[in-house]
């Protein structure tokens, strides 16, 4: 048997559906419901398109998943399929006619099904039965509507604003602590890591001589023969450097010479030592030597002492003078690098010596050099300082946990108030500190439970909330509270509808910072 397969659409109805089955000629048909949408799901319509069905001949079956037409459709005794494939492979079974038992019964379902398509089709001219209700009836309805939406808007309208100041009050501890070089961290217990900070330092310092030395002043001077080995003659220019044997004193020529032609023929010259003082004054006969080409035309000698050179005394530096000019170049650099390490340090780090201390020269010249003569000494040093302190984030870890382990309760800190005080000084040595005493201050301020304001609070005048909140807790003031509309009696009875507004008191500002629990 053929089965026709119609496919529903969102906005078919009864009567646009029947159209579609109009046509066919076979003896099932099949209603394909679509995936989304609802449509066809009283029993009215199930009933009016079994109805067109059976005066059609033909039997209908359903596709959908649909939980209301499913349901509707089995009580119809119409088959329900899940799919078209299941639909077309099954065998379907007949309604009964448990609906339809009799003629008459047949001519009044028919009757009222006319009727109920005539309505659904000129709903402008339905019979309009609806019964008017009594004014009394009328007036309570009315009122009972009134009375819920005033319940409902006085759960939900109103808000209110409580504002409060915590109060304030200094927690003060005084504890002894110590430093010490091997630790790396903080001893709750009192023992504190020493830090170390270096520098480095350069500076020039200078001093007048004390000391005295001679010093070579005057050139020892002569005469000297040269002698010709050649039968031509020889010019000897001015500055010709003539020597001892062995080197070790050298003279220069201050005139010319000019030896005559011929072997033995001699010419004499003055002379000057080149280094002066006593060492250049030589006896007769200790200049032996010409330095240059003349050396193979002639020889040189002379015939008398060559005497002048002389010493006289002049200023220099002494071991004293030098070891004076270092120590205090040392104290000035001493100084300035504690100068430094104090500008580089936090200023609420705690230096444990006055004096830094001194690592090593790095290095140091003196001019003159050693043995000089010179009227001033002068000295340039660069030397290496380091000097132990706590640091301050050392000492606000310390303060911050011992003041939080002996914070009262329902207490907070006010940050920024924290505050460590020296009161005796330590004594730092072999890497490590004697006892001190230090104080460790910081205010702190009650902490409300915002639950517990909004709870105590709830449907209470604005008046006796206020007094609630302050006799139950520690406050600066009494609580503003601001109802929100405000001629509004009392406080919200939602707990979402009131929020807890906290100032500190130590706030530059005014600022409102909601208190969150």
């Amino acid at each position: 048997m053929k089965t026709q397969i119609i496919q529903l659409e969102p906005h078919d109805d009864t009567i646009s559906v029947r159209d579609k089955m109009g046509w066919s000629q076979t003896g099932r048909v099949v209603l394909v419901w679509p995936a989304r949408g609802r449509l066809l799901d009283r029993r009215l319509d199930l009933v009016l398109l079994l109805r067109h069905s059976q005066s059609l001949g033909a039997q209908i079956a359903l596709v959908t998943n649909d939980r209301e037409v499913r349901f509707q459709a089995k009580s119809l005794g119409i088959p329900v399929y899940r799919t078209i494939r299941k639909a077309q492979r099954a065998r379907w079974r007949r309604p009964g006619r448990t609906a339809f038992q009799s003629q008459d019964q047949h001519t009044e379902w028919q009757d009222r099904l006319d009727r109920i398509q005539e309505i659904l089709a000129n709903p402008i001219h339905r019979d309009r039965g609806d019964r008017q209700l009594s004014q009394p009836i009328r007036i309570g309805l009315f009122a009972l509507a009134v009375l819920a939406v005033l319940s409902i808007a006085a759960v939900l309208v109103p808000s209110a604003e409580i504002t409060i100041q915590p109060a304030v009050k200094q927690q003060e501890l005084t504890l002894t602590v110590q430093a010490s070089d091997s630790l790396d961290k903080i001893n709750l217990s009192g023992e504190l890591p020493v830090r170390w900070k270096n520098t480095i330092v350069e500076g020039r310092g200078s001093l007048l001589t004390t000391g005295s030395i001679n010093v070579p002043t005057d050139y020892a001077a002569g005469e000297v023969i040269f002698q010709n080995l050649t039968d031509k003659p020889v010019l000897v220019p001015k500055g010709t450097i003539v020597s001892t044997a062995d080197f070790s004193r050298r003279y220069k020529t201050q005139n010319d010479a000019r030896v005559p032609g011929g072997s033995g023929m001699q010419a004499e010259a003055s002379i000057q030592a080149l280094e002066p003082g006593p060492i250049s004054n030589v006896s007769t006969d200790r200049i032996k030597a010409i330095e240059g080409d003349l050396g193979v035309l002639l020889t040189v000698n002379n015939a008398s002492a060559v005497t002048g050179g002389s010493l006289s005394a002049s200023p220099a530096p002494t071991e004293g003078d030098r070891q004076q000019l270092k120590e205090e170049l040392i104290a000035n650099l001493t100084d300035n690098a504690q100068q430094e390490i104090a500008d580089s340090l936090d200023p609420r780090d705690y230096l444990l010596t006055e004096t830094p201390e001194l690592v090593s020269d790095i290095s140091e010249s003196y001019s003159p050099a050693e043995y000089q003569p010179a009227s001033e000494l002068s000295l340039i040093l660069r030397l290496e300082f380091r000097s132990p302190y706590v640091s301050a984030q050392d000492q606000d870890t310390f303060a911050s946990a011992v003041l939080e382990a002996n914070l009262p309760p329902d207490y907070s800190p006010v940050p920024g108030t924290m505050e460590v005080i020296q009161l005796t000084s330590p004594e730092f040595k072999d890497g490590t500190t004697t006892d001190w005493r230090t104080q460790l201050i910081q205010d702190i301020q009650s902490k409300p439970s915002a639950n517990q304001i909004i709870n105590l609070s709830r449907g209470r005048s604005p008046q006796d909330a206020s007094q609630m909140v302050m006799d139950n807790f520690a406050l600066t003031s009494a609580p503003q509270i601001i109802t929100t509309p405000s001629w509004w009696p009392v406080m919200p009875l939602i707990p979402i509808r009131i929020d807890v507004i906290t100032i500190s008191a130590v706030q530059a500002a005014n600022t409102p910072i909601q208190f969150v629990e």
